[in-house]
């Protein structure tokens, strides 16, 4: 059914152009949505295109700089636009190209891929620029499917055929060309020569009467007058003579057509041809004969001048040339009829060889060549043919592999580009990272993202597939978790947000894995969400105790009956760190990179790890850590990325926060500064003063330290360990009773309780007598064992470095 248009609506708005107020316009858009009734799906890739474009204009039109951004959305129903004014610098984003990842991966240059995403989302994007600012606009139409040109379309290959053919006519028609104008040339000399000769015939023929003249002249003789009439005559017997004279030794004119010219003088000509502007003159000497011992001389007396025009002379050539240029086009068609004959009865049987030949460099295949009829070529295409069917055989193997060698080579230059280069700058936070690229591409992906000036989300994934596919998925999770992500301090909400957006896009069987982090600095809170991902690594400083954390949570993808089954199974957690804990996000590269045993690496190294270099700093552990993977897997190929974030708390947290809270009073009370106004400095809400002054006014100056507890309630992973060896000794006994053999061997914390016992006992099936006799007699739990053998060699082989007791701390 056709769609019907609506009224055409028009919706603005204007922000400032930064970064925090980019939330506005995405809400913006979709409101507008929703009034032009913008399908769910179109109307998520119009808000990420619009994110992509005004997040480029921040960056690269403002660069840092006040200024708005203005947004206007038209629509009727059948398409619908949107334009995004501003002032700052033009910034063209059509003329961004398909990246070329090799460039950007050798320059280390970010950026295009958003870009490109945002033309491939939008039918046609307009951009002008002009003295009152930038207009990009961009339509969608929803009446048809977006249609598009193929840029740089393969050129039409020539067949041989065509090229011997069109070399035979350039040729013939070079060589008729030549010929034509050399016997052009020839002809034109031949045709002058020819009418000179003529010339000097016509001047032999008056020699008789001219030399009785020239010999007793006598003006206005007999002889004078019938000489005159002569020329006359032969005047009007050639045409193409302009004049004609008689004249003596010494240049006298003693004949003439013309009466005036009689006995006047000219030059003696010094040739016998003379060229002249429009004539060409021949002179004919008039000789008299004298005999003298015997003997006939011949003395010159005389000359008859004839002046031939010249525009006779090119008349006469240009019609012979003309019938010559005849000839030769004729010639030229037939010799080119014949030729285009010639050439197809013995070129096609080499051009099904070629083309043959071609397809097959090209990779494609074509069925074997048949008879041609010419003995020498059938014999070529028989060779050729069985030739043709081994290569046949092999070549499917060695296209695929050749397919699958350049996805993964795009695969690994696309990742490339996706992550980041810098590690954020957070007060009070530390920052290291580990990446290392497998050669197959596993789909590893890290990112720090910019919350808001005050908060850093920190997200490591895993993608299930592998290739072009996998990192384009990585793509897509990088756009919408940044988009999703601003302004947005809820990690699980966040991560349900972006999990919507790309379920539909995903291919089925697909799926990411993700830990998603985000750090409060002014807080001093971390709060963590995770889609079935590796747990997240909890080593306290002080303690030298480690710590598994993983939150409730299913993959991202997964396309299941309840759409909102992701958001109903993920869950947030928080925690606050005290000085010199670390968090470590991991992805399973590292506790499966094998040495040439084939042995893994396992959590337990990693975890020994981290109690060995986690006084060190964020960016010092990485590096420890990569050289230790190093030295275990000794050369062995790498299977799959390895990839490692590591959080590291410098401050001393409950010290700063209640320093905080004193400067809030401080100004409230003594500088007499309004509470909104004194929250909104130190980035506090005002519930927090309205709670603390409560607690102030009933505990006095110890209402001002944090009520938070003091550590986690849960058990670390030694005292896991510990607990197990107890229950595996005396299966018998309670969570009670474990506790107070566990602190009577200074195997746990004081503040580990019985409830804690209890739910290690629980989570490992172990709540019951029975279970634990069971437990006992059959000794399994042999990851646990190897957790706990694992961390007790990192004890025994370097002594307990741990940092100064802080007070405070937090919980989960």
């Amino acid at each position: 059914m056709k769609q019907k248009r609506m009224p055409t609506r028009r919706l603005q708005i204007r922000v400032p152009a930064e970064e925090r107020h980019l939330a506005e316009i995405r809400d913006f858009i979709q409101d507008a949505g929703e009034k032009l009734l913008i399908p769910n799906k179109i109307l998520a890739n119009t808000k990420l295109a619009v994110d992509e474009a005004c997040t480029n204009v921040v960056k690269h039109g403002y660069r840092g700089k006040p200024g708005v951004i203005e947004v206007v959305v038209t629509g009727n129903g059948l398409e619908f636009s949107i334009a995004i004014h501003d002032q700052g610098q033009s910034f063209d984003l059509r003329n961004v190209q398909s990246p070329d990842l090799k460039m950007y991966v050798e320059t280390r240059k970010r950026g295009g891929l958003g870009v490109f995403l945002m033309n491939q989302l939008m039918d046609q994007v307009r951009y002008r620029s002009g003295h009152d600012g930038n207009t990009l606009t961009m339509v969608k139409r929803l009446d048809a499917r977006r249609r598009r040109t193929r840029k740089g379309k393969d050129r039409p290959r020539r067949s041989l055929r065509f090229v011997y053919t069109l070399q035979a006519f350039g040729a013939l028609t070079l060589l008729v060309a030549v010929a034509f104008g050399l016997i052009y040339v020839r002809q034109g000399k031949s045709l002058t020569d020819e009418m000179v000769g003529q010339a000097r015939s016509a001047a032999k023929s008056l020699s008789d009467p001219a030399l009785g003249i020239l010999l007793r002249p006598e003006p206005m003789s007999i002889d004078q007058t019938l000489l005159n009439q002569s020329i006359r005559a032969m005047l009007r017997a050639h045409p193409e003579y302009r004049s004609l004279r008689v004249l003596d030794r010494d240049g006298r004119v003693w004949g003439s057509d013309r009466f005036e010219e009689l006995f006047t003088r000219r030059n003696v000509p010094k040739t016998a041809v003379i060229r002249d502007g429009n004539a060409r003159t021949v002179y004919e000497p008039v000789h008299a004969s004298e005999e003298t011992d015997a003997t006939i001389h011949t003395t010159p007396v005389g000359w008859i001048e004839i002046a031939l025009n010249e525009s006779a002379i090119v008349e006469r050539t240009q019609r012979a040339g003309m019938e010559l240029g005849t000839i030769a086009l004729l010639t030229l068609l037939a010799g080119c009829i014949l030729s285009a004959i010639l050439i197809s009865i013995f070129v096609q049987p080499i051009q099904a060889l070629s083309d043959t030949v071609r397809a097959i460099g090209e990779g494609e295949m074509l069925t074997d060549i048949g008879s041609s009829g010419n003995e020498e070529i059938d014999d070529i295409a028989r060779a050729f043919n069985e030739v043709t069917a081994k290569f046949r055989a092999a070549q499917g193997n060695v296209v695929e592999q050749e397919r699958i060698q350049r996805e993964m080579q795009v695969a690994q230059e696309i990742q490339q580009t996706l992550l980041p280069r810098t590690v954020p700058e957070l007060e009070g936070f530390e920052i290291g990272y580990l990446y290392r690229a497998a050669k197959e591409v596993g789909g590893d992906y890290f990112d720090f993202i910019g919350v808001d000036d005050r908060t850093v989300g920190v997200v490591v994934a895993d993608v299930s597939g592998k290739g072009v596919p996998g990192s384009l998925v990585m793509t897509m999770i990088r756009t919408a978790l940044r988009m999703e992500a601003r302004g947005n301090r809820s990690a699980s909400d966040v991560m349900s947000k972006m999990n919507s957006f790309v379920t539909e896009d995903m291919r089925k069987g697909m799926f990411v894995t993700m830990f998603y982090v985000v750090l409060d600095s002014v807080n001093r809170s971390v709060s963590y969400a995770s889609a079935g991902h590796n747990p997240m690594i909890l080593y306290r400083g002080g303690q030298d105790a480690t710590y598994f954390l993983k939150p409730k949570g299913i993959p991202v993808g997964i396309n299941a009956s309840d759409e909102d089954l992701f958001r109903k199974t993920i869950s947030v957690e928080k925690l606050t760190l005290r000085q010199d804990d670390m968090l470590v996000i991991y992805t399973d590269g590292i506790t499966e990179a094998m040495n040439p045993s084939r042995e893994q690496f396992g959590e337990g190294r990693l975890l020994a790890s981290i109690k060995r270099h986690g006084h060190r700093t964020a960016e010092e552990f990485a590096e420890a850590l990569n050289q230790e993977i190093h030295e275990f897997t000794a050369g062995a190929a790498q299977n799959d990325d390895i990839t490692l974030v590591a959080i590291k708390e410098k401050t001393q947290v409950e010290q700063r926060i209640e320093d905080a809270r004193r400067e809030l009073f401080r100004l409230i009370d003594e500088e007499g500064v309004a509470v909104a106004e004194a929250c909104e400095r130190l980035r506090v809400a005002p519930s927090t003063y309205y709670r603390y002054r409560r607690r102030l006014n009933t505990m006095g100056d110890d209402g001002m330290k944090s009520s938070r507890p003091a550590g986690f309630a849960r058990a670390s992973l030694e005292e896991e360990a510990a607990i197990l060896e107890v229950v595996r000794a005396e299966p018998l006994l309670g969570a009670k009773r474990i506790v107070e053999l566990m602190r009577a061997a200074n195997r746990c914390r004081e503040e580990l309780s019985e409830r804690s016992v209890y739910d290690v006992l629980r989570r490992r099936g172990l709540n019951t007598r029975e279970k634990r006799l069971q437990f006992a007699e059959s000794g399994t739990d042999n990851r646990m064992a190897r957790l706990a053998k694992a961390l007790t060699q990192a004890e025994e082989s370097e002594p307990r470095r741990a940092g100064p007791e802080e007070p405070g701390g937090g919980g989960a």
